[in-house]
């Protein structure tokens, strides 16, 4: 691969990857819930549910969702269905704050990767991405294994720094500012944003 198409998709990637969305919303309640090390099990989930929908579009399977209406509609209401009833979970959950390990919260770490993973591959935004940019970036003339495997690579690496400095600077400001009524707040307003999320996708999908 040209470095100079590889640096091309690490620039797009990079501007997609940071604009903040569901992933990025709930790694940041996981980290000023939970703090900064125990978050790492959102972002490995997060960053496995992109390198299966990476793969998923590299081999080509979602060329044929696509190509079938059908397929595609129940992919995107599943994302739909998701993002809701996490949204709706937040809303209605009474879960606490973490703070000077005063109150410990349990939360499982398979949970958490589990709800990181799931938020990924159920994204028909990032299924989109890899299906426009990977025919853009890979020379058919070449292997297409060790072009994917780059582009993925290299997705999800961005991705994990990203999920990184966002969770950094949630756990800094957690440390400092925030208390188990802030966070109240916080969840509440983040469940919204996800119903939002998921709402705008339901008015895409029709």
């Amino acid at each position: 691969m040209d470095f100079y198409v590889w640096f091309s998709f690490v620039l797009i990637a990079a501007a997609n990857i940071m604009t903040p969305g569901p992933a990025i919303l709930n790694t940041v309640r996981r980290a000023a819930q939970l703090g900064l090390r125990r978050v790492l099990p959102t972002i490995l989930g997060n960053t496995l549910g992109l390198s299966v929908a990476g793969a998923f579009c590299a081999g080509g399977v979602a060329t044929f969702v696509l190509a079938s209406d059908l397929l595609w509609m129940l992919f995107r209401w599943l994302g739909v269905a998701y993002l809701a009833w996490l949204g709706l979970k937040l809303i209605i959950t009474h879960d606490e704050i973490e703070l000077d390990n005063s109150t410990l919260v349990n939360v499982r770490t398979s949970k958490l990767f589990t709800e990181a993973f799931l938020l990924a591959v159920t994204n028909p935004k990032a299924i989109l991405f890899f299906v426009a940019l990977f025919p853009q970036m890979m020379d058919p003339n070449r292997a297409i294994l060790p072009q994917a495997v780059i582009l993925i690579t290299t997705f999800c690496v961005i991705s994990i720094a990203s999920l990184s400095t966002y969770s950094t600077l949630a756990s800094f400001l957690r440390n400092r500012f925030i208390t188990q009524a802030s966070y109240r707040k916080f969840r509440i307003i983040s469940g919204a944003v996800l119903i939002g999320f998921a709402g705008k996708l339901a008015r895409e999908a029709r």
